[in-house]
């Protein structure tokens, strides 16, 4: 006999997934956030959920790779000679990093106003 497995609707997670095959120096909006919502045809939180977590993991990508340069030019810096090099990687490090956090925090707080804007119709329908 096969036992089922179930699986949680809602997912408390605020860490969207990296995925280093998305890079991207670009920035959003909340337009564009809730433009990749709405495209989804869909009111389904699960839906929902999984475009954020499609769209955002590029930004995510930015806050990880960021930290990555951060990293990299700080030990690169240790060094007289390579601190040429490590100072610029270090600040370009940072500012990417800075730039996928804030992005992250634009893709989270979108999503849940999308959220909270679709509650309403959902209880109207009910009444």
């Amino acid at each position: 006999m096969i036992s089922k497995q179930t699986i949680p609707t809602t997912n408390k997670v605020t860490q969207m997934n990296v995925n280093l095959s998305k890079f991207s120096l670009a920035d959003t909006s909340a337009q564009q956030v809730v433009g990749v919502l709405k495209a989804t045809g869909s009111s389904d939180p699960d839906v929902l959920y999984a475009a954020k977590e499609e769209y955002g993991s590029t930004f995510a990508t930015q806050r990880f790779q960021g930290l990555g340069f951060l990293i990299t030019g700080a030990l690169s810096s240790l060094t007289i000679i390579l601190a040429i090099i490590g100072v610029p990687v270090a600040i370009f490090g940072w500012w990417l990093w800075q730039k996928g956090k804030r992005n992250v925090a634009l893709v989270e707080a979108s999503y849940a106003n999308y959220l909270a804007s679709l509650k309403p119709a959902a209880t109207s329908l009910a009444s």
